[in-house]
């Protein structure tokens, strides 16, 4: 592993169940331990070789006000019949599962994924936001500075399924260069098989 936390280009095998799953939440504020919540919630699941093989999302009904309207673009009345997070945990957990997730300033999906029950799904993980030094010019890190000086369109910002495709995309502009994170593919791929939560599921709701 290099001073930088990437590993060099291999060649292995790779189990179908190898790849990474992109996560991104928009929340109602930034502290779940003080009742913030997920208002909509999108998965994209790729390939060891970071192609896309699914995307998933809906909106989460909060049981509570969705907090920055103006920045995230959703209301009450948008989430009002929308499922509650537990209901949705089917969906999230098996895309999980088995993959290494990445997100743009993981940290703070993370806060929020690891307050849900069945967390333990979150094994490996990558952050596209601190990995963004070793791949692009100094600049700020935020996604959007980041897409644009990777050349990454970045349609609909604050909506959870656009950043998690521009997300996507910037993790694949670091794929091209030949980096490598095949030992946290293979860690995560020996994680226990997922099992249903047991709970109700619904299916999602979208914008």
């Amino acid at each position: 592993m290099t001073s930088s936390g990437l590993e060099p280009a291999r060649s292995a095998h790779v189990s179908t169940r190898q790849g990474y799953v992109v996560v991104d939440v928009e929340t109602t504020g930034f502290s779940p331990s003080r009742g913030d919540r997920i208002c909509e919630i999108a998965l994209i699941s790729l390939n060891a070789q970071g192609e896309t093989v699914d995307e998933w999302h809906s909106l989460v009904n909060p049981r509570r006000g969705t907090g920055a309207v103006h920045v995230h673009g959703i209301t009450g009345a948008m989430v009002a019949g929308a499922p509650v997070i537990e209901e949705l945990l089917d969906e999230v957990w098996q895309r999980i599962a088995g993959r290494v997730l990445v997100a743009h300033n993981a940290s703070f999906d993370l806060r929020f994924l690891r307050h849900l029950p069945g967390s333990e799904w979150v094994t490996e993980t990558l952050c596209t936001q601190r990995l963004a030094p070793g791949f692009i010019p100094d600049g700020r890190w935020t996604l959007a500075a980041c897409c644009e000086r990777a050349g990454i369109p970045l349609l609909g910002a604050h909506a959870a399924l656009a950043d998690a495709r521009a997300t996507a995309e910037l993790l694949r502009f670091y794929l091209r260069t030949g980096v490598s994170w095949a030992e946290k593919l293979e860690r995560a791929a020996q994680a226990p098989e997922w099992r249903p939560s047991g709970l109700p599921q619904r299916h999602p709701r979208r914008r």
